[in-house]
């Protein structure tokens, strides 16, 4: 057996934001209006995640969809993630993304590191503009069915599934997967749900992990021959 799927969170994970739905609202001045209360409701239970969402999505109603697009290239990537993501290509893994934040983020990080597939919630645009409404791809914690879905597509066994995330929304994935990596995790449940933990900012370590592991792997399969 060998890993050959390689399925990462992108907001805190590829990307230093941890949040490119509050990076928006930031970079456009509405993080201390009604967009923080929302999120504090959704949090305390208040609200659901759908509702989160469409209450967001209402901020930017009628704003150009090229406007956001470049907001979002301004979210800097995690330290060494372009050869990090190099290395793993020259390797023949496959690359997914799995994201709940925005689809302007999500479209990037395909684009930029060219990863065979890439999802996140997509806000809606009719003629070039945001219309305030949103399409929610993957919910909250809804990330475990997302890949489901992936490992169908590329006809992968979970098993040879490698996923690197740092949130709670990741954890579905993590349990899933055969192998799972914490890069600077949340919280103490995400760190109990990987099988290794990486504490820095170089993104080379999640890399040099992942090829050690197929490493060894491959000479547990060559040692039963």
């Amino acid at each position: 057996m060998r890993y050959k799927l390689v399925v990462f969170d992108i907001d805190g994970t590829i990307t230093k934001h941890i949040s490119s739905w509050q990076f928006l609202h930031e970079r456009l001045g509405q993080w201390n209006d009604q967009a923080i209360r929302y999120q504090e409701m959704f949090q305390a239970g208040k609200i659901s995640y759908r509702k989160f969402c469409r209450l967001d999505a209402a901020h930017w109603k009628g704003m150009e969809a090229s406007r956001l697009y470049k907001v979002m290239e301004e979210i800097p990537y995690a330290k060494n993630v372009e050869r990090a993501v190099k290395f793993l290509k020259e390797r023949r893994f496959k690359l997914a993304a799995v994201s709940t934040g925005i689809q302007f983020i999500v479209d990037r990080v395909k684009k930029d590191l060219g990863f065979d597939y890439a999802v996140g919630n997509k806000l809606k645009v009719r003629r070039g503009r945001l219309t305030g409404g949103v399409e929610v791809k993957i919910n909250h914690l809804g990330k475990g069915k997302v890949l489901e879905s992936i490992l169908k597509r590329f006809r992968i066994a979970a098993s040879s599934a490698v996923v690197v995330g740092d949130s709670a929304g990741d954890i579905p994935m993590m349990k899933m997967a055969g192998y799972a990596i914490a890069f600077n995790a949340s919280s103490r449940a995400v760190s109990e749900a990987a099988d290794y933990c990486c504490q820095t900012d170089d993104f080379m370590e999640v890399c040099e992990k992942i090829l050690k592991i197929s490493e060894e792997v491959s000479d547990d399969s060559k040692d039963q021959l």
